[in-house]
């Protein structure tokens, strides 16, 4: 038993001396320098290999972790491709070698990235170092491989550090890596709505309610864009879908009420329509204030609007209410002594109206 070990491991000995005798004697060198961690030399003796052997496939896949090792991540996975042309012969090699790269880069990316979310001023020296070492990593990571993370977060840091034109940059490319993602295009919405580009946000916005149209942020980001373009018949329009998928959410009774009552004010309009426009802003903004009782704005508003359509009633038991919550807002004393005049109540309008006065310093 022995004898045969014996023999086994010569000629296992043998092959190896026979393999590596294969191998030029420069690539041979640059073997030895990588192996022993003399990254420096290993690399000229790899570049001498490639160049005097192109047609090597080891002499580029040597020289490709060479690179990666001194953090050259391009020409890394140039000399990989270069090997891989020729032959498959370190296919798994260089595979494994690419997701030992990608991960090392991304998770220090990340490591990166929560270190500068906790710089209060991202202005600082300290928040540029950080940011300079999230893209730096995210980048060298893109390079082994598209990913939508690291390429957004690549755009959420520029935008940190207020850089306009790589935030876009980015924020494109994520949603061209992942364009069925709805948060790719609701990045560029809020890119767009923060440039006051409110039309172009809308557009984004749109593209994620067409991947999922029951996407509350998409609904109501798309809406407020729309409204804030001054496209009032289509922000009514996309608000009143927002509303039918999220019916709970105060801002958007509050914001339909908002734009109708304007489109009540528009110059021109007849009789019967302001009126019709009115009662409708009025049943928003009713409903508003069923979610939500202190939304001040409403009782000035619904106030407003309850005594010029005459539903003293409702007007009463709103104002009411509101001078409750809110004892020192003029405006709401002055609408209450209107509503008080109009329904004869003489004295507690003149008081009403004498605190709106007080209250406003006169």
């Amino acid at each position: 038993m022995r004898i045969y070990t014996g023999l086994f491991l010569v000629i296992l000995f043998s092959l190896a001396i026979m393999l590596n005798a294969c191998r030029p004697p420069e690539l041979e060198q640059a073997v030895i320098e990588y192996n022993a961690g003399r990254y420096e030399n290993a690399y000229e003796q790899a570049k001498i290999a490639t160049e005097k052997y192109p047609e090597n496939e080891e002499a580029w896949y040597y020289r490709g972790e060479v690179e990666g090792r001194m953090q050259k991540i391009e020409d890394m996975m140039s000399s990989f491709e270069k090997s891989l042309a020729l032959k498959n012969t370190f296919a798994s090699q260089i595979e494994v070698a690419k997701k030992n790269y990608f991960g090392k880069f991304f998770n220090d990316g990340v490591s990166s990235y929560n270190s500068l979310i906790k710089v209060e001023d991202k202005s600082s020296p300290e928040a540029k170092t950080a940011a300079d070492k999230v893209i730096k990593n995210f980048k060298n990571a893109l390079l082994i491989m598209d990913d939508y993370m690291a390429t957004r977060l690549i755009a959420v840091v520029s935008q940190m550090i207020d850089d306009k034109e790589n935030t876009l940059k980015y924020f494109i490319l994520a949603s061209e890596s992942q364009p069925d993602t709805v948060t790719a295009w609701t990045d560029l919405g809020y890119y767009y709505q923060r440039q006051k580009d409110f039309l172009k946000a809308a557009e984004e916005f749109k593209k994620g309610l067409e991947i999922d149209p029951n996407s509350e942020e998409c609904l109501i980001r798309y809406a407020e864009s729309l409204d804030l373009a001054d496209k009032k018949e289509e922000a009514i329009a996309a608000y009143k879908q927002a509303l039918e998928i999220i019916p709970n959410e105060k801002a958007i009774p509050f914001n339909l009420g908002l734009l109708i009552f304007k489109l009540s004010t528009t110059p021109d309009i007849s009789p019967d329509k302001k009126k019709e426009l009115m009662a409708e802003s009025a049943k928003y903004f009713e409903q508003a204030h069923q979610i939500d009782p202190e939304i001040k704005e409403i009782y000035d508003l619904l106030g407003t609007l309850l005594l010029q359509l005459g539903e003293f009633d409702k007007a009463r038991k709103l104002l009411e209410q509101g001078v409750e919550i809110f004892p020192d807002s003029s405006s709401i004393w002055q609408n209450l002594s209107f509503l008080y005049a109009k329904t004869g109540e003489k004295k507690k309008a003149e008081e009403a109206f004498s605190r709106s006065k007080q209250l406003k310093g006169e």
